[in-house]
């Protein structure tokens, strides 16, 4: 049964690197520094400070609603490549079952 075992691995890893390589983070956007951050010089006052921080606050809050994302949709991922190799699996299973009753095993 190791030609099905390398089957179930082969399954596996093709349906990983077609996850990758397709759409499967489209719905997670990586939110983009705010410009104020990286401005060159001091901060003109008090107000600008204030604003750059409730920003960089806000940013703070978009990076981790990302990264949240990104491991949601990894692991969806994971599931469904998993899923779709025990479904390659069977499918496997079951025609060497068919294979064997024709030959008369």
């Amino acid at each position: 049964m190791r030609r099905g075992a390398n089957l179930a691995l082969a399954a596996l890893l093709g349906a990983a690197a077609s996850l990758l390589c397709s759409n499967a983070f489209a719905y997670c956007s990586e939110p983009s520094a705010p410009s104020c951050a990286s401005s060159f010089g001091e901060f003109g006052d008090q107000w600008e400070f204030d604003r750059c921080k409730r920003e960089m606050e806000s940013y703070k809050d978009d990076v981790e609603n990302f990264i949240g994302c990104n491991n949601d949709e990894a692991e969806a991922a994971i599931r469904k490549a998993r899923d779709d190799s025990e479904s390659a699996k069977s499918e496997y299973n079951d025609a060497v079952e068919a294979f064997n009753r024709r030959a008369g095993n």
